[in-house]
């Protein structure tokens, strides 16, 4: 991946390339893969010169998918 200077971006794009969608979510790769495995985010070879990109918005919802998880149960963890 190449590196970007993320503070150099304010603003994101509405497509994104696989290095760009990776820098915004700041998931790994293969958290990324899963993420088209399974249907929700799709690239498509809309960019330049037939670059894959995707859309934001599904970058955004395959974000809050990980965050809506159920909550890890502290209770269950034996402390010393």
């Amino acid at each position: 991946m190449s590196a970007i200077a993320v503070a150099l971006m304010p603003d994101w794009p509405a497509g994104m390339t696989r290095d760009l969608a990776l820098a915004y979510t700041g998931v790994a790769e293969t958290q990324l893969r899963e993420w088209e495995r399974c249907g929700l985010v799709q690239f498509c070879p809309r960019g330049p010169r037939g670059a894959a990109i995707t859309t934001r918005t599904s970058l955004n919802a395959a974000l809050s998918t990980l965050f809506s998880s159920p909550a890890v149960d502290d209770s269950a963890i034996e402390w010393d």
